[in-house]
């Protein structure tokens, strides 16, 4: 088993501190090529963590822009107490949370997960390109199959690549209730993932 399959190869390197302050205080004051730069930075991360969340790719556009509705109305309020992407993804959770709280359990579509027949390529694939497509979408679908909060920090551990104390500022929780909560989500996923052995 490898949840390093999980990850995003899209994703933008994270901004060094000062980068990061930089590139608020122009959104702060005003700077829209900043508005967009930060929308572009954080974007593909907030949708897998949504996406990964509530496995519904529909809502999970809808809760994206409410997202940075939220990130944009409170930037100006922003005072570095945390890095810009721990502030980011506190948004997201609560968001998730949210829908969670509203709705009733929604049901996870393999589309949500494999991609539609649409955007999945049509071309050939050589046997190595198939087998690790196919170990990444056996690993995608047990992730999706496991309860929120063990999820929750499989995704933000090995698709966003946060360290156990952005974890815990993320969640409201201590790093080693992260750590605990993580071993248990790679136990489970571990049991789930056994009949597969052969194939991962």
């Amino acid at each position: 088993m490898d949840v390093r399959e999980l990850s995003s190869t899209n994703t933008r390197p994270p901004l060094e501190p000062e980068q990061e302050r930089s590139l608020v205080l122009a959104v702060q004051s005003g700077d829209a090529g900043a508005a967009r730069e930060l929308y572009h930075r954080y974007r593909e991360q907030v949708y897998n963590l949504v996406v990964y969340s509530i496995g519904d790719p529909v809502h999970a556009q809808d809760l994206l822009q409410t997202v940075f509705m939220k990130v944009f109305r409170g930037l100006p309020r922003f005072r570095f107490q945390s890095s810009l992407a721990t502030w980011i993804y506190r948004i997201t959770h609560n968001e998730c949370q949210d829908h969670h709280r509203h709705r009733s359990a929604v049901h996870v579509p393999l589309e949500a997960i494999l991609g539609s027949p649409a955007e999945i390529d049509s071309g050939p694939l050589s046997d190595h390109q198939h087998a690790i497509e196919e170990r990444g979408a056996i690993v995608r679908r047990a992730v999706m199959r496991l309860p929120l909060k063990m999820r929750e920090v499989i995704v933000l551990r090995y698709v966003e690549g946060l360290s156990y104390e952005d974890m815990g500022r993320v969640l409201r929780c201590a790093p080693g209730t992260v750590a605990s909560r993580l071993s248990r989500a790679l136990t489970e996923l571990e049991e789930r993932l056994r009949p597969f052995g052969r194939l991962l």
